[in-house]
């Protein structure tokens, strides 16, 4: 990894850089001791970019660039324009507008329900590398002494999607183009965030409302589904208190809307069955993704204190106390087919949990 910046006059500051390495990744999947899935995928990877940052006025910063990805898996080259500009409307008052197109050549392989066993794949042949373009518009102000507000808008585009297809019978034998299944997407929002940096008490307050939604083929009739990434609702509160030179107590408060989940409505089931000495259960369920988890929502608490460790380094002693009301926040739901009706279960996150550490320094 190496960077080079030029700064030819005042107004113009050129940047360039260059990014290169390997990677492996290596994928084994296993049923009831016989393995269904096997890849593993080496390939390097290479990025260059070129960008000027230029000052026309003193208002005005505008910044203008391309980056270049190789990724040898595939053999796919991809060049990403981005700008940005940014005008200076008073002293404490700025607008910016953004644009840039992003490639990603990994994927988070992840289960909808439950996420204890997300896997990371790569773009390969057949398998290009998702894309998208991004919109920002935003203003930057402060709205009383040493009170700052940002509110920006958001919008993005989402191409060639890949993940594992779910509804494959056996993909033991496959080409790894094969297993994948493929879509699109979209996603915006706003985002607002009032933000204080001085004096004994200070933090932020953010809140973002997002939507994002995503269609695969041959997958829910191709209609958009929001996955379990969407957050319509989310807010996170920091503050910080100075108790003294040596102490100081922070309390974190976080709020999200309910994970999205496909929600099981009933099960028909066949007795008798001329082909088979089993009884079989069919699992009804909803539209995908249609309903939501409860909101998820934790306070924590903490006190740090500071000082020095024999003179030979600086300390900090830290007593924390993590969701402190013991909000039981759901995970996933588990269901028991033995029972009729089936009998739904939360998984529920950790109650309050109390935490003690001690950090040198030197």
């Amino acid at each position: 990894k190496s960077d080079l910046e030029w700064i030819p006059n005042e107004r113009h500051t050129v940047s360039t850089g260059i990014w290169t390495g390997n990677i492996t990744l290596k994928l084994s999947d296993f049923f009831d001791g016989t393995q269904i899935f096997d890849s593993r995928i080496q390939s390097q990877y290479a990025s260059w970019y070129l960008q000027d940052i230029w000052r026309p006025t003193v208002r005005w910063k505008i910044n203008a660039g391309i980056r270049a990805n190789y990724f040898s898996a595939g053999d796919y080259l991809r060049l990403e324009p981005r700008a940005s500009v940014d005008y200076r409307l008073t002293t404490n008052t700025r607008f910016q507008l953004a644009y840039g197109r992003y490639y990603q050549f990994l994927t988070l392989i992840t289960n909808e329900a439950f996420s204890g066993f997300d896997v990371w794949l790569t773009t390969d042949e057949g398998v290009p590398p998702a894309w998208g373009d991004q919109f920002v518009a935003g203003i930057k102000t402060t709205i009383f002494d040493d009170y700052d507000l940002e509110v920006e808008a958001y919008y993005r585009t989402m191409n060639d999607l890949f993940e594992l297809d779910p509804f494959l019978p056996d993909a033991a034998g496959l080409d790894y183009a094969d297993v994948f299944r493929f879509g699109d997407g979209y996603a915006y929002g706003m985002e607002f965030m009032i933000d204080r940096t001085v004096g004994k008490l200070n933090g932020f307050i953010g809140y973002t409302f997002g939507i994002t939604r995503r269609r695969f083929d041959e997958f829910n009739s191709r209609n958009f589904y929001p996955p379990k990434y969407d957050r319509t609702h989310d807010v996170n509160v920091v503050t910080n208190y100075q108790l003294s030179r040596r102490w100081k107590a922070t309390a974190v408060f976080n709020y999200a809307t309910g994970q999205a989940y496909t929600r099981p409505l009933g099960r028909s089931g066949l007795s008798n069955n001329p082909f088979s000495d089993t009884n079989t259960d069919v699992l009804i369920v909803g539209n995908v993704n249609a309903s939501r988890l409860p909101s998820y929502h934790r306070l924590d608490l903490g006190f740090s204190r500071f000082g020095n460790f024999f003179d030979i380094g600086e300390s900090e002693l830290q007593l924390q106390v993590i969701n402190v009301y013991s909000r039981r926040n759901v995970w996933f739901y588990t269901y028991d087919f033995d029972e009729n009706p089936i009998r739904q279960e939360a998984v529920n996150l950790l109650p309050l949990l109390p935490a003690l550490s001690y950090t040198v320094n030197f």
